[in-house]
C-alpha cells in the first residue's frame, strides 16, 4: 500500500465549522460562507484551578474572520505573532495582491519565478495531492472560476464556449517547480490560484509557531479549516458538524491535536433561473461539481494536505473517495451525500456519533 505524506488523527468533521467554547456565540461569519458557519464545541468538562483562562483574538485575512482561541499565560503575546504571521503569508500567497508572489507567476508569460520557501511548499503540496487524485485538485483551475464570478462576487453562467476556451489554460502537469532554483513557471497564460491550500498550510504554520512560543492548548479557526493544538485540559476537543444551510451540527467529534477541513456546497453560491451553482469547479468539466456531494471534510496532521484533500474528495465523489482511501494511508474522511448517507472512514468510529434529531442519517462506514 502506497503511503501518502501525511500523518492524521482519527476523526474529523463536515460541513461547516465555527470555533467555540461550550455555551459561547458563534464567530462572524466568513464573507466569501455567507451561508455557512463552523463550530468547534470544547470540551463539557470543568477545567483545573491550573488551566489557563481563554484568550481569543480575531482577524480578518485570507476573505475570512480567524479565530484564535489560546490557553496560555502568555496568550496575548503569542496571539499577536500568530496575527503579524498569517498578514506576513496572506501577503505571499493573495491572487489579488499585485506584489505577492501568485500574481508575480499569473503575470510571467511562461518565465521562471523565484518564489518564497512558503510559496515553494505550497504549490510542492498541491501538485502531490493532484497528482494522487488524478487532477481532482488542479490549483490553474483559476481562470476557470474567475469566469464564473467567484472571485468578484459578479456571479453569472458562462457559456459553453467561454468555459471551453478557459479550460485550455487548466492543467497542473504543466506547472514546474525546480527545487535546485527554488523557482516555479506556468505555461504560457496559465494562472493558479492557491486557495484550495493556502489557510490549511497558514493553520498548520500557526500551529507550529505557537507551540514554539510556548502553548499548549488551542483553537484556531479559519473558516472552514479548524487547527487544534493539544487538548483542552487534558480532554478531547467536542467538534460540531454542521449539516449544510442550517444552523445545526450533524454529527459530534472528539479529536486531539489535528487539522479539521470542510468543504461544502453551501460555503459559496448563487442561484440563477432557480438552480443553485456552488464555487466548487471540477477542473475537467469547468462546471460546478454535481456529484450528489453535499459536503466533505478530512483530518490531517498536516492543515495544507486536508485541505487540499477536502476539496479533492469533493471533487471526487464518494466511489472514487473510497477507492483513495483504500490505497493511500493516514487519512480519515466524512462525507455527506445529497441521500442523508453520511460516509464515515473506519477510523472514525470510535470518534464519530449522530448528533440528536439527526438520528435518521444513514451511517456507511468505509473499510480499508
Amino acid at each position: 500500500m502506497k503511503k501518502l505524506k501525511i500523518k492524521l488523527s482519527a476523526v474529523l468533521i463536515s460541513m461547516c465549522v465555527i470555533i467555540s467554547a461550550a455555551g459561547c456565540q458563534n464567530s462572524e461569519q466568513n464573507k466569501a460562507n455567507t451561508q455557512s458557519s463552523e463550530s468547534v464545541k470544547e470540551s463539557q468538562t470543568q477545567p483545573s484551578k491550573n488551566f489557563p483562562d481563554p484568550y481569543d483574538k480575531s482577524v480578518f485575512a485570507l476573505d475570512t474572520f480567524i479565530n484564535l482561541r489560546l490557553y496560555s499565560d502568555n496568550a496575548e503575546s503569542s496571539a499577536e505573532l500568530a496575527a503579524d504571521r498569517i498578514t506576513e503569508l496572506e501577503n505571499i500567497f493573495s491572487v489579488t495582491n499585485e506584489n505577492s508572489d501568485v500574481s508575480k507567476l499569473n503575470n510571467s508569460s511562461g518565465k521562471p519565478v523565484t518564489v518564497d520557501d512558503d510559496t515553494f511548499n505550497v504549490i510542492n503540496t498541491a501538485i502531490d495531492i493532484s497528482n494522487i487524485t488524478d487532477g481532482a485538485l488542479d490549483i490553474s483551475v483559476y481562470p476557470i472560476v474567475k469566469l464564473w464570478g467567484f472571485t468578484t462576487d459578479e456571479h453569472k453562467v458562462p457559456s459553453e464556449s467561454d468555459i471551453d476556451k478557459e479550460l485550455k489554460k487548466v492543467d497542473y502537469t504543466k506547472i514546474t517547480a525546480n527545487e535546485t532554483s527554488r523557482t516555479v513557471q506556468l505555461a504560457e497564460d496559465m494562472e493558479i490560484d492557491l486557495g484550495a491550500v493556502a489557510k490549511g498550510y497558514i493553520s498548520e504554520d500557526i500551529k507550529n509557531l505557537l507551540k514554539e512560543d510556548g502553548v499548549e492548548s488551542a483553537v484556531l479557526s479559519f473558516g472552514g479549516n479548524i487547527q487544534t493544538i493539544g487538548t483542552k485540559n487534558g480532554d478531547l476537543w467536542k467538534v460540531g458538524v454542521k449539516y449544510p444551510f442550517t444552523e445545526d451540527s450533524f454529527a459530534i467529534l472528539s479529536v486531539g491535536e489535528t487539522a479539521v477541513v470542510t468543504s461544502a456546497t453551501d460555503q459559496r453560491y448563487f442561484e440563477e433561473d432557480g438552480k443553485m451553482y456552488h464555487h466548487i469547479i471540477d477542473p475537467k468539466s469547468g462546471y460546478p461539481v454535481d456529484n450528489g456531494t453535499f459536503s466533505t471534510t478530512v483530518i490531517c496532521e498536516s492543515g495544507a494536505r486536508a485541505d487540499a484533500l477536502s476539496t479533492s474528495i469533493f471533487v471526487m465523489g464518494t466511489d472514487r473517495a473510497k477507492e483513495l482511501y483504500k490505497n493511500f494511508d493516514n487519512f480519515e474522511f466524512v462525507i455527506l451525500d445529497e441521500n442523508d448517507t453520511v460516509y464515515v472512514t473506519n477510523g472514525l468510529k470510535d470518534n464519530f456519533k449522530l448528533a440528536d434529531g439527526y438520528d435518521y442519517l444513514n451511517i456507511e462506514y468505509v473499510e480499508k
